[in-house]
């Protein structure tokens, strides 16, 4: 955003900085640059504090550690980036929005999935236009635009096709949209290597606090004091529950609703290969199945059963290409140093023998619209699926702090038995109904067997941290608003209440769009 301000608190020499603002946002990863960018264009002055540096690392880096209680979750490690652009500096840039195939029946009384699919679709083309595409939310459409009769069959056969879209390169990092050009009045500060780390805390009512200023604190001992009318804490499904957690630990009487349930039912979706594609049919999948190109977005397909029983669990499939041509891994290393704002790390030989790969990738590109992959490429059908929600996965506060002086994470994740029976039940199911080769179809050679089988690595989908709903464990109300405090919200991937159909980024930039919305039409003198 033309205007934005970039404080390095660990290189300032006041010692102590103070700042006040309308909104103060705590990270600045997707959800937080996104909010943080839409509510200064509505001319609100924000401050968005975040931890790390200008450019991104991982926790452990920037001082984040976790303990884990039984087994580990890459999801808190490997799958979580601090600094401007957060997570975004690495990941795949996949939108897709969560939709009806993640509404279940529901009694009574708010229904979360059911406002969170609404919301989606509400938000979805401006969303969508706000990060450059402008040729609308065709998920559905464009999929069965290009599969034509195949996507009539699978249709037949029981299966909704969509095709989720991917960032350009250059878009992937979200930081980009801190350099945009705005005509805004408001005013938009990051302030980085700026760790949240206590509250001033004022009582509002009987039953609600109110924040009065956030304190945070450099590597080096430098200090931040803002105030502000709101905070929303952006900073990730673990994150986000760890500060919520330390925040109702370490004031004199408790902040937070209780009963909230903040931290529990940690969950994320299970990932695995579930068949393989029969080596005479490699060609057709790659045919029927291969990424699209829409100028600079690419496209790619994924099949949802249209017709499960209410107590199913939430799943999708798509086809995986294991591309071990040179010229991808080269084009791939380009791509991604250019995401991550590093320089690439390639040798002479590797641009030597990549070479004419790149040649053939950039000749399906440009002139096919096609993403290159070589005929006999092994091929899989991945599945990914909701993990079991259960109370005994959680985040919780170790005794243990962080150089910071914050109580660390302590997380306890795993994969349970009923896990397990799920991949394996709904993995025959989705195989069964497989229309395969006499439909026009790749054959599919299944590799789940059993309850046995090796289990699932998770898809660093953290949620339900700080789930939403109106029950007494909810921990956000359905504008996101903390229970028991009257100027605290949370936008991160922890308030959905599981994984769902879709990987999880685009919906909750669709629930901060609403957010920005509301808070637009709530202003605070």
């Amino acid at each position: 955003m033309s205007g934005t301000v970039f404080v390095d608190l660990a290189a300032t020499n006041d010692g102590v900085v103070t700042e006040q603002g309308d909104v103060c946002v705590i990270g600045a990863g997707a959800a937080g640059i996104y909010l943080a960018v839409q509510l200064a264009g509505k001319g609100l002055n924000v401050i968005l504090v975040e931890a790390g540096n200008i450019h991104c690392c991982d926790a452990s880096a920037v001082g984040f550690d976790a303990q884990f209680e039984t087994a580990f979750y890459p999801g808190a490690t490997v799958g979580r980036f601090f600094g401007v652009g957060g997570s975004t500096s690495r990941w795949g840039g996949q939108l897709v929005p969560h939709s009806r195939h993640d509404l279940r029946e529901h009694s009574n009384g708010f229904d979360t999935w059911s406002h969170i699919v609404q919301t989606a679709a509400a938000e979805a083309e401006i969303v969508l236009a706000r990060l450059g595409w402008h040729d609308g939310a065709d998920f559905s459409a464009f999929a069965h635009r290009q599969l034509g009769d195949v996507g009539k069959v699978l249709d037949s056969a029981g299966f909704d096709v969509m095709a989720s879209l991917f960032l350009p390169f250059q878009k992937k990092n979200i930081a980009y949209l801190l350099k945009q050009k705005s005509s805004a009045q408001g005013r938009l500060k990051v302030i980085y290597n700026a760790v949240a780390k206590a509250w001033v805390v004022g009582q509002c009512s009987a039953t609600d606090t109110r924040l009065k200023q956030l304190l945070a604190v450099s590597n080096n001992g430098n200090q931040l004091e803002v105030s502000a009318n709101r905070f929303v804490i952006a900073a990730g499904a673990i994150e986000s529950a760890r500060i919520l957690l330390e925040l109702d630990d370490s004031a004199p009487l408790p902040v937070i609703r209780r009963g909230s349930a903040i931290g529990c039912l940690l969950s994320d979706h299970l990932s695995l290969s579930i068949a393989d594609v029969a080596p005479d049919s490699l060609s057709r999948a790659i045919d029927l199945f291969a990424p699209r190109f829409v100028g600079d977005w690419m496209r790619g397909f994924r099949f949802i059963e249209s017709s499960l029983s209410s107590d199913a669990p939430r799943v999708f499939s798509h086809f995986i290409f294991e591309n071990q041509n040179s010229g991808f891994a080269l084009a791939k290393e380009l791509l991604f140093a250019m995401q991550g704002r590093r320089w690439p790390k390639v040798s002479v030989s590797a641009v030597a023998s990549g070479m004419t790969g790149l040649l053939s990738l950039g000749y399906k590109r440009y002139c096919q619209s096609v993403l290159h992959i070589p005929a006999d490429t092994p091929s899989h059908l991945q599945m990914d699926i909701e993990q079991q929600p259960v109370h005994t996965n959680q985040i919780s506060l170790a005794s243990k702090r962080d150089r910071y002086g914050r109580r660390i994470a302590k997380i306890n994740w795993g994969i349970n038995d009923k896990d397990m029976e799920n991949i394996y039940q709904n993995a025959q199911r989705i195989l069964n109904k497989w229309p395969g080769k006499a439909a026009g179809l790749p054959e599919l050679l299944p590799t789940v067997t059993g309850c046995n089988a090796a289990k699932p690595h998770d898809a660093y989908h953290p949620v339900a941290t700080c789930r939403m709903g109106d029950d007494a464990e909810a921990v956000v109300d359905g504008n996101m608003k903390v229970f028991g405090v009257e100027n605290l919200w949370v936008v991160s991937t922890g308030v959905l209440p599981g994984a769902g159909t879709a990987n999880p980024t685009f919906t909750m930039l669709c629930l901060a769009e609403r957010l920005v919305h509301h808070m637009d039409a709530n202003r605070v003198a």
